[in-house]
């Protein structure tokens, strides 16, 4: 099976749930309010953050099933039920830690009504348990991801994806918008996803549920892991943070204005997810300079394809806002959102780094990439909102982002290829800011800057499109398996 025809289906996976995002975010703001929506946006943001807890067993499963022989059936089966193992004592040691936490945050937010106090209040144990199931789960996706099972993992999330929203918008319309119910019913929601995903690692991985703890492996799995859980313990600090500075003190709707934007952003990153998430298993069983063709390679198509959706988006962001919630949320989010896309398209070249380093096994320069970080960033994103509110923070957030490619990039000798396509297509995305900013204060669909955003974006799609056809069977030899790493 070749890394194409994965990609194809990891691309499925994530576009569904994404066009049901689509329909059902300004439905459970218009149906919640803002103030619940951005608590539940620092729900997901907290409970993400305690992730650490995962200790890098999800990413140390994936890799070493990916490495391991396909027919080593004992040995898939031995990493795998370690890493469960261990990963459900430290979800449940997590939760315990988690809800007194949650209890005194949210409980000391700026701006929260008592009403919607005592809701979180009553809430508190399913924001707990949920931490056990995300860890769990990251495990079960590991182990599929690894055995090259993309098929039937995406499945699952093209099922599970849209239920995980759209049902408890419905217990929010139905029964009670009130975070008593709804919470409650993602939660179980995402326990019959845990169960699908178990039931396919039992069938189509392990072969069998018989438990099979190595304690052998122990030692390995959390070497390997132990420098992503550095990553784990930072990289959420750094892409949490600023969610929590904005709710501390400017208010839960300031959040909602922050977050949507940030989850729009954050969407358009799913053709190179797609394509990275079916790479691992062919980086992992290549030869280091196999794996540098492949990840250049990997870097390039990600431009190509990514270039010109994100100069649409920052041309015609504040548009889009407009017409799918309103134009006061529009003139709130705009700009923000506009710095975000341009930061999610430095992280796709970015995914191609990361990937790369932790498929062949060095997830430790992964963690100092993130250490590194950190005093810039936290500057950045002081200064940023002292002086421009959220559009300083959702800037701050581009700049760390474009810094962190440039670790992850020079850490795994990719350095050379990171700059050459940094200036061949980032001027056109500042050309998008600026003919942006012309479309924002348009009122004619043929306005000059509305146009000269469509030639922008035809003349970006063009060269792309050129690039990819010319390319087409490098790209093809490059990203195919081999029988024996793939089935």
């Amino acid at each position: 099976m070749s890394v194409v025809r994965n990609t194809g289906y990891n691309f499925a996976a994530m576009l569904v749930p994404t066009l049901v995002a689509l329909v059902t975010l300004p439905l459970y703001i218009h149906t919640m309010g803002e103030e619940r929506y951005g608590v539940i946006a620092l729900v997901t943001a907290l409970i993400g953050y305690f992730g650490l807890f995962d200790f890098g067993l999800s990413a140390a499963s994936a890799q070493r099933i990916a490495a391991a022989d396909p027919d080593d059936i004992a040995a898939r089966r031995s990493i795998f039920w370690t890493a469960a193992g261990i990963n459900l004592a430290l979800g449940l040691l997590g939760a315990l830690l988690l809800a007194p936490i949650a209890w005194v945050f949210f409980g000391s937010a700026e701006g929260t009504s008592a009403e919607l106090r005592a809701e979180i209040n009553g809430s508190i144990v399913w924001i707990a348990l949920a931490l056990p199931i995300m860890l769990l789960s990251g495990v079960l996706r590991g182990a599929l991801q690894g055995a090259g099972r993309f098929a039937e993992m995406n499945l699952i999330n093209v099922v599970m994806g849209p239920a995980t929203q759209i049902i408890p918008l419905l217990v929010a319309i139905y029964v009670s918008p009130s975070l008593i119910w709804v919470l409650p019913t993602l939660y179980f929601v995402r326990l019959l996803a845990l169960a699908m995903q178990a039931i396919v690692v039992a069938k189509r991985v392990i072969h069998g549920w018989t438990p099979c703890f190595d304690r052998s492996r122990v030692r390995d799995l959390l070497s390997f892991g132990g420098w992503v859980t550095l990553s784990a313990v930072v990289d959420p600090l750094l892409t949490t943070i600023d969610r929590f500075v904005i709710g501390s003190f400017l208010g839960m709707k300031s959040v909602s204005h922050y977050t949507v934007p940030y989850q729009l952003a954050q969407r358009s990153l799913i053709v190179p997810s797609a394509l990275l998430d079916a790479m691992l298993p062919r980086l992992a069983g290549a030869n280091e300079a196999e794996a540098l063709g492949v990840s250049k390679r990997g870097m390039r198509a990600v431009v190509a394809l990514m270039t010109p959706p994100m100069i649409a988006g920052i041309a015609f962001i504040h548009s889009f806002l407009s017409l799918w919630i309103s134009r006061d949320f529009a003139d709130s989010a705009a700009l923000p959102a506009q710095f975000m896309l341009a930061g999610c398209w430095f992280n796709a070249i970015g995914f191609c780094c990361f990937q790369h380093l932790r498929a062949r096994g060095r997830p430790r320069l992964i963690a100092i990439a993130h250490l590194i970080e950190i005093p810039p960033y936290l500057l950045c994103l002081w200064a940023g909102m002292y002086f421009y509110g959220l559009a300083g923070a959702a800037a701050a957030f581009a700049v760390r982002v474009a810094f962190d490619d440039a670790l992850l990039a020079w850490f795994g000798g990719l350095w050379a290829e990171f700059v050459k396509l940094i200036a061949i297509a980032a001027p056109a995305l500042a050309l998008a800011f600026w003919v942006g900013a012309g479309v924002a204060g348009s009122t004619t669909l043929f306005s000059p800057s509305v146009i000269a955003a469509a030639l922008l974006i035809l003349a970006s799609s063009l060269a792309a499109l050129a690039w990819l056809y010319g390319q087409r069977e490098t790209l093809r030899a490059a990203f195919r398996f081999r029988r024996a790493v793939s089935e």
